[in-house]
């Protein structure tokens, strides 16, 4: 299975969509939500990238300069762990987690009027 990385213009329009769903899109928060998109891209580059190398292998040898070889966290693995923490942020930022939607008081409870007919 191969990883394909997707364009920032892809998530720009799925983070608008969803703002606009919430009802608290603005054209003003346009920097943000392209901040945010550029880090998806990013960081999807990144897991391509590492899928590529190491198939996704959190750990990797890596030889100091004594010569010793041990084993090390993928620094692809780190910069994910950077993507996600960055992209959280922003999220948040926007309203797009339960936190965030609760700081901007966005209800994120569905109307479910499927027992509106039982009522008297």
């Amino acid at each position: 299975m191969t990883f394909k990385p997707k364009k920032a213009a892809v998530y720009k329009a799925r983070i608008i969509k969803d703002l606009k769903a919430l009802g608290t899109y603005r054209p003003e928060f346009d920097m943000v939500i392209e901040t945010l998109a550029m880090i998806y891209e990013q960081r999807d580059k990144n897991l391509a990238k590492w899928e590529e190398l190491d198939n996704f292998a959190p750990v990797c040898d890596y030889t100091n300069k004594a010569g010793a070889t041990n084993l090390s966290k993928h620094p692809c693995y780190l910069n994910n762990l950077q993507y996600h923490e960055q992209i959280l942020k922003y999220t948040k930022e926007l309203g797009l987690t339960p936190s965030g939607a609760k700081k901007l008081n966005v209800s994120l409870e569905k109307d479910d009027d499927s027992l509106a007919e039982f009522e008297m």
